[in-house]
């Protein structure tokens, strides 16, 4: 299933406008994702009626909670969809085609970059990234390690080079990593792509499937991953226990590039505890930050305002 529509499935599926058979394309989605038969199979009627009775359930222990915990949206979030926008040194070179993103390896968070193609790149400190869009193709330079979930723009295949690899993706997620000149690690979350090695030899990788290419030998050896091990580093830096509102801001500040203010000061003090996948875009972070803490949002630019009160009340 497309990201984008999986997204828009579950989002409808908690604001509760999802139609019998968007809940059912969500349903089945779930089931073909876990590769087991449902054990306790339930007619529509009883999957609807559950699906009500958790929302209410939902509903009213979040507002029973005064120190409101992210856990239980974050983490539905990050398994329903398997972020990092810090300072980006973006440079466009004389032809606009052309846009660079180095990132020190001092930094403390990963970073999130929004391609102009509307693809997402999670960088590893320590990375750069070398992008070029004409008629026909997306070429990315890629030094480091990154995660890429892709845009699917048939008519406009997407080439990673990788040293003396280049992997080949139409629409797809996967892990790149190149840290030394000894070996390239690419490893596809979703979808499929085709990687090229110096001798021009081709191997077609799909889902938890990795090659890792040695460019001094040209020996290349593919294997089984569990996806969830290989990008744990993108969500490293994105779960954090009862820490102030006021300092995740800061935090995402670094990461999505942005100046989060507060228009009720007191909301900074706010404790929060939560669990992102990491490669969550800015808006799906701060739409779950506002469901579970009562809140809103808006942007302006690069300014985001947060406002609602100091935190829940507690109902006894």
């Amino acid at each position: 299933m497309d990201r984008n529509r999986l997204d828009l499935l579950i989002q409808k599926y908690i604001d509760r406008t999802a139609t019998p058979a968007e809940e059912e394309a969500l349903n089945s989605w779930y089931r073909d994702f876990s590769g087991e038969a449902d054990p306790f199979p339930m007619t529509d009627a009883q999957e609807a009626a559950a699906g009500q009775d958790m929302h209410v359930y939902l509903t009213a222990r979040i507002q029973r909670k005064k120190r409101p915990s992210l856990a239980l949206f974050a983490s539905l979030a990050a398994a329903c969809l398997l972020g990092t926008f810090l300072y980006i040194n973006w440079s466009k070179k004389p032809e606009n085609t052309n846009l660079v993103a180095n990132i020190p390896a001092a930094a403390s968070e990963n970073r999130f970059i929004y391609l102009p193609d509307s693809s997402k790149v999670v960088l590893h400190p320590g990375s750069k990234i070398d992008y070029q869009q004409n008629g026909s193709n997306r070429v990315v330079t890629l030094e480091g390690e990154a995660y890429f979930d892709i845009a699917s723009h048939p008519a406009q295949p997407f080439i990673i080079h990788t040293g003396r690899v280049s992997t080949t993706v139409l629409g797809t997620s996967l892990n790149i990593k190149t840290w030394s000149t000894d070996s390239v690690s690419v490893s596809v979350i979703s979808g499929k792509v085709q990687v090229t090695d110096a001798r021009q030899q081709k191997t077609i990788l799909t889902p938890n499937q990795q090659v890792v290419y040695n460019q001094h030998t040209n020996n290349i050896q593919q294997v089984k991953i569990i996806p969830a091990s290989v990008i744990a580093w993108a969500k490293s830096d994105m779960q954090f226990q009862d820490m102030p509102y006021g300092q995740l801001a800061e935090r995402l500040d670094r990461r999505y590039d942005v100046n989060i203010v507060f228009k009720n000061p007191a909301l900074q003090h706010c404790p929060i505890t939560g669990r992102f996948s990491g490669t969550e875009s800015l808006n799906e972070v701060l739409d779950i930050l506002s469901q579970t803490m009562g809140t809103t949002y808006t942007i302006n630019g690069r300014t985001v305002e947060l406002d609602g009160t100091a935190c829940f009340n507690q109902i006894n």
